[in-house]
């Protein structure tokens, strides 16, 4: 993996993160939950799009580590609440439910394949 590959996994990663700090509240706030779902699926696909689709930012296979869009966006938003004063004990419950609900689903799709 080179350095270009490393610089738009990099950027990939940060991308979704970003948008969900940057747009998903405003739309949320401006619309209500029509505005969540719909700045929700904006943001999701786009970046989805963007990481994996034509542009493909984030490098997979061949020697990379792998990469999920997840991780990137849990990664980065508790990041940003940790750097900006939040208080990460608060999280913890929702962090727990949310791998035990990626595990379940996971195993779900595993079993029913």
């Amino acid at each position: 993996m080179g350095i270009q590959e490393i610089a738009t996994t990099v950027f990939g990663g940060m991308l979704f993160p970003f948008l969900i700090l940057m747009v998903w509240g405003k739309g949320v706030e401006e619309r209500g939950i029509f505005g969540g779902l719909v700045m929700g699926g904006f943001i999701v696909g786009t970046s989805w799009l963007a990481n994996h689709g034509g542009a493909a930012l984030i490098v997979q296979g061949q020697g990379a580590p792998w990469i999920d869009m997840a991780w990137a966006a849990a990664i980065g938003i508790i990041t940003h609440g940790i750097i900006t004063g939040g208080d990460l004990s608060k999280s913890i419950p929702t962090i727990i439910f949310s791998i035990l609900g990626g595990t379940i689903g996971g195993y779900i799709l595993f079993a029913a394949a």
